[in-house]
């Protein structure tokens, strides 16, 4: 326990300082960005060292001092960068079109067809299917209580969120499932037979309730994920280049045209499918878990991506249209933005690195100048 010590201090004033002993670092921003980028930085790190030291709390970290800044490195062709907190922004060069954030929001299909939309229904219990008794807590979340459910007939609801929404579920057999944008669920409202299947479209985190007795069943886009109780994302998205089985905890048997593969935590499957057809099982040792999962816990996050994979995040988040004007150039990028910032705020970051953008009411136009 403590405070920041003289070492810590010593690392971020020389951070600071890199902007004038490597050149390179910045040489991507103009001298007015870069000066205001230095003066943001340098306020941030002072604004959290004398808070920390006036308020007495435990040990201060390297990030939390950072807090109030935007971390930004510019390394060749790659960019890292950080954002901690909204409040950063004090302006916005989009100030007239404000796109806010996604939220929880989600469409509830029964059996019957019928429609619920679950952010306009009040808290409470609404509805009951076959004895299981379905209800909205009051944090928003979706739960299955399958205690009383009776009799063979089985039946379906679907659970589906728009683009710029979110959802939680917990489904008959507690089992705990976060659907990301533009996802949905389609499960049985008791599991009654041999094994617990569900259907996956898009993206879900699943916190899996242990039964050795009755595996769980994942299918998304022509692949099977197997568990009997454990911690896994799946993203299935139909616009990106592979179907990814990200494992955190317990273990995972993930099956593709007749192939298998079994992952460890930390692990990756990535289901590929080639042009002549042919699906093979890629398997990443050591997966970046925190990106895997990082819009579960309320971030964007990158490691190496290119822009195009950026904007498809952004485009699903903001539920907005993404134009590219001009070929992008193929640098990577790195680092971490808020899911919570309006749409104008999170493009003023990747502004910095002269990526430019205007907004025309949905549609985010992308452009080199």
């Amino acid at each position: 326990m403590g405070f920041a010590s003289e070492e810590e201090k010593s690392f971020l004033s020389a951070y600071y300082n890199l902007f004038e002993a490597k050149s390179n670092i910045t040489e991507m921003l103009s001298p007015d960005k870069k000066g205001l980028l230095k003066n943001q930085i340098k306020a941030g790190i002072d604004f959290k060292i004398a808070q920390k030291q006036k308020t007495a709390k435990p040990r201060l970290f390297l990030r939390q001092i950072a807090a109030a800044a935007i971390l930004f490195i510019v390394l060749g062709a790659g960019v890292t960068f950080y954002l901690v907190k909204s409040d950063f922004f004090r302006s916005s060069n989009y100030a007239k079109n404000i796109i806010p954030p996604g939220g929880n929001k989600a469409v509830l299909t029964l059996a019957n067809g019928a429609q619920i939309i679950l952010s306009s229904v009040k808290n409470g219990v609404l509805t009951l299917q076959n004895g299981t008794v379905i209800k909205k807590t009051a944090n928003g979340q979706l739960v299955y209580d399958a205690s009383a459910a009776s009799g063979s007939v089985v039946t379906y609801n679907t659970i589906s969120t728009p683009r710029g929404g979110q959802y939680m579920v917990i489904l008959p057999d507690s089992t705990k499932v976060y659907l990301n944008a533009a996802s949905s669920l389609h499960f049985p409202t008791a599991f009654a037979g041999k094994n617990r299947m569900v259907t996956l479209t898009g993206e879900a985190y699943f916190e899996v309730a242990h039964n050795k007795n009755k595996p769980f069943m994942v299918t998304s886009a022509g692949q099977t994920v197997e568990v009997l109780g454990t911690h896994f994302d799946v993203n299935a998205y139909a616009d990106e280049g592979a179907i990814k089985t990200t494992l955190l905890e317990g273990s995972v048997k993930v099956t593709a045209s007749g192939k298998t593969a079994f992952l460890i935590p930390g692990q990756q499957s990535q289901v590929v499918q080639s042009s002549n057809s042919d699906t093979r099982i890629n398997v990443l040792e050591h997966a970046n878990l925190d990106e895997a999962v990082a819009w579960k816990n309320g971030y964007f996050q990158f490691e190496n991506a290119n822009l195009q994979t950026i904007m498809r995040q952004f485009s699903r988040w903001y539920d907005v249209k993404v134009i590219y004007e001009d070929q992008t150039d193929g640098r990577l990028f790195s680092g971490q933005i808020h899911r919570n910032l309006n749409a104008a705020q999170a493009l003023e970051l990747l502004n910095y690195a002269n990526v430019h953008f205007s907004i025309d009411g949905k549609t985010i136009t992308v452009s080199n100048n």
